[in-house]
């Protein structure tokens, strides 16, 4: 069980849904499906009390609802949308996240990720982790999408990228003031743990050099309360020295404390 949440389903406010879901073939390394018990585990590790917010998590509520496969997450996160509860996906590879979107919920999609994701398809499969946004950007359309922190493209995406209007912005871009970017009032977060840079999250699927560090912690912040659901995507434990899955699970817990200010 994730820290803290220990509050039953109907008054709990944040609900963590663990989808231990991935690739048949994924792109490096394999073994994201043991995320969302692994990263529940390392949540223990902090206090339930945060000294930046001055929030206690032990006196808000938060339901684990345990773990899913992908319709049955798809249907309890639309579920969680219409009760005007707040889902938190913990993948699992990143291919879960077009599937599990409540579109008809939503103004746009924020994906923090090191890749642009923008493939038509890889390895002969449209599902796959590398066309992420590119299923998005499909269902949503070209202005209900921004990718943020990307510094992985292959040429035929940029080609597509620019033919097709898909906006992203690299990791030698960001700056907080990209907030202003993000027009929508209702927003679906996706956190692709490869978006930091591999010194602070290492042990991902695809570790990217030249990423991001505790700053996007500050732009999450400033977006958090227009954000209805989130998914948090990518850690690899057999390959994770604990600093990603930590930081995995503070990130989780820091966005509930600032959504409770």
């Amino acid at each position: 069980m994730f820290a803290d949440a220990t509050e039953n389903f109907d008054e709990a406010k944040y609900i963590i849904i663990g989808i231990p879901y991935e690739d048949k073939e994924m792109s490096f390394r394999s073994g994201t499906s043991k995320a969302p018990d692994y990263i529940r585990q390392l949540s223990d590790n902090y206090e339930s009390y945060d000294i930046f917010s001055n929030i206690d998590l032990s006196s808000i509520a938060i339901h684990d609802a345990g773990n899913f496969g992908l319709n049955e997450a798809k249907a309890l996160i639309k579920k969680c949308v219409d009760k005007k509860k707040f889902a938190i996906a913990i993948g699992g590879a990143h291919s879960i996240t077009p599937e599990i979107i409540p579109y008809s919920n939503i103004d746009g999609v924020v994906v923090l990720d090191a890749h642009a994701d923008f493939r038509n398809e890889y390895l002969n499969h449209k599902n796959s982790h590398a066309c992420v946004s590119r299923r998005i950007f499909e269902k949503i359309g070209k202005d209900g999408i921004i990718s943020i922190g990307i510094r992985s493209i292959s040429k035929e995406e940029k080609e597509d990228a620019e033919k097709l209007g898909y906006r992203y912005y690299t990791s030698k871009d960001f700056s907080l003031d990209m907030v202003n970017e993000i027009e929508y009032d209702k927003i679906y977060l996706s956190i692709d743990m490869d978006v930091f840079d591999p010194c602070y999250a290492s042990g991902v699927s695809n570790p990217e050099p030249m990423g991001l560090g505790y700053e996007l912690f500050d732009f999450i912040k400033k977006i958090a309360n227009k954000v209805i659901a989130m998914d948090v995507v990518e850690v690899c434990p057999p390959y994770d020295d604990g600093r990603a899955g930590l930081l995995a699970a503070k990130l989780i817990r820091e966005f509930i404390s600032w959504r409770s200010l």
